[in-house]
């Protein structure tokens, strides 16, 4: 999502396109959902990306897991429960750089293909999986770079932990591809009082969520990770 990834530039990148941001970094900003991830991971090949990271929000499963807590996952769960896994020593290497600032969390991240707005249904695909934290995208982004045989990590902040039902008003304002709308969510809301204290609360989530993704992106131009 655009707000994703401005936590990783400043700079315009187009919906759907690619913006190199020095000789050793490609953004690709795809939009929500598996359709999208998967066109602009194939995007960022023919951009001449070596090598693939899933980058931005998730949902906890995981009790432990709070606003702001970061996942860099060991495997992906798709949906049909076929595991793939990440970059091992990519991802240990990046595990290290960040732990000297902040906690990392490891396990399995599940790929659902919808908005998992419940409680209930976390707890039921923790249960059922195993996974700490779930998203819309990096099964369909891994998929697609093992079939370009390119390396892949998932970097993703928590936004809702799993004690945390998304407000009806906000759950309703999705499109089927995952995008938000902001107007049609905010109408929803201030006709649902209890439904705005729930938007209120999830906006402070998702502040902590970027907050998170912005010190990994400066902790890792700091390390020089992306080019090494």
């Amino acid at each position: 999502m655009a707000a994703e990834c401005r936590s990783l530039t400043p700079r315009r990148v187009p919906s759907g396109g690619c913006l190199a941001l020095d000789d050793n970094c490609v953004v690709g900003l795809s939009g929500a959902g598996p359709v999208a991830a998967k066109r602009t991971t194939a995007a960022l090949a023919d951009a001449g990306a070596g090598a693939i990271i899933s980058w931005g929000c998730a949902a906890a499963l995981a009790s432990e897991l709070k606003p702001g807590d970061l996942v860099l996952p060991t495997q992906i769960v798709c949906e049909d429960g076929t595991p793939l896994d990440t970059a091992e020593t990519w991802r240990q290497e990046l595990s290290s750089i960040l732990a000297e600032r902040m906690v990392v969390y490891s396990g399995l991240l599940a790929e659902r293909g919808h908005i998992v707005a419940s409680e209930k249904e976390k707890r039921t695909i923790f249960n059922t999986t195993g996974a700490i934290a779930l998203d819309m995208e990096s099964a369909a982004a891994a998929r697609a770079a093992k079939s370009l045989d390119l390396p892949f990590l998932a970097v993703r902040s928590i936004v809702d932990p799993v004690d945390v039902t998304i407000p009806p008003s906000i759950a309703a304002s999705f499109d089927k591809n995952g995008i938000l709308n902001v107007p049609k969510m905010l109408a929803r809301s201030l006709l649902n009082p209890i439904d705005f204290l729930g938007v209120i609360r999830l906006g402070k989530h998702f502040s902590a969520a970027m907050d998170t993704l912005r010190l990994t992106a400066s902790i890792a131009r700091e390390s020089n990770f992306a080019a090494r």
